[in-house]
């Protein structure tokens, strides 16, 4: 009988008043397990083509990922006009406290073609299925969600709520058993 990943939940959100430093960069964004209060100041989304969640947890011990990496993510148009997405990226990346020095454990890239348009003040959430095949996570490590897509606009925006009952970003990523 086949051993099945231990899959571990994350959501992506923004927090304007908590930032941590690593690798040189300086994050608000970050992937959590459990939403915090939704009282906390936060920013909805982000208008940019590309984002990075960050973990903030230290890999303390040695572990494994092996499996599909499923999940989900959300744009969101803030401008008046339809906008079309033509294609994205969704890469899980781990990096030690070294400015450039990340690895990537697993990507996923879709070219959209149909059901890509988004209306004024509308969503699209796009899944995402990514094999990790065997990466080790070292201690001193962390993990990194990257985000990136293509529009013909630049209304379009990365929508991370801080929200749990309308979740925008959501990664459930596969740990290997140990033994």
């Amino acid at each position: 009988m086949p051993i099945e990943a231990n899959y571990k939940t994350y959501y992506a959100i923004h927090l304007n008043h908590y930032s941590t430093a690593w690798a040189g960069n300086t994050y608000n964004k970050i992937l959590v397990t459990e939403f915090p209060d939704e009282n906390l100041v936060s920013t909805v989304t982000t208008n940019a083509t590309s984002a990075d969640f960050l973990y903030p947890r230290l890999i303390t011990n040695k572990t494994y990922l092996d499996g599909v990496a499923e999940g989900h993510i959300t744009l969101y148009n803030n401008g008046s006009t339809t906008t079309t997405v033509t294609n994205f990226t969704v890469s899980l990346k781990k990096t030690d406290d070294v400015p450039n020095n990340e690895t990537v454990l697993g990507s996923y890239t879709k070219s959209i073609s149909a059901d890509n348009n988004i209306a004024s003040s509308n969503y699209l959430t796009l899944p995402f299925y990514m094999p990790i095949d065997k990466q080790t996570l070292n201690e001193n490590e962390k993990l990194i969600f990257h985000i990136e897509y293509t529009t013909d606009s630049s209304d379009l925006c990365i929508s991370h709520a801080n929200d749990s009952s309308n979740i925008d970003i959501k990664i459930k990523v596969p740990y290997a058993p140990t033994g």
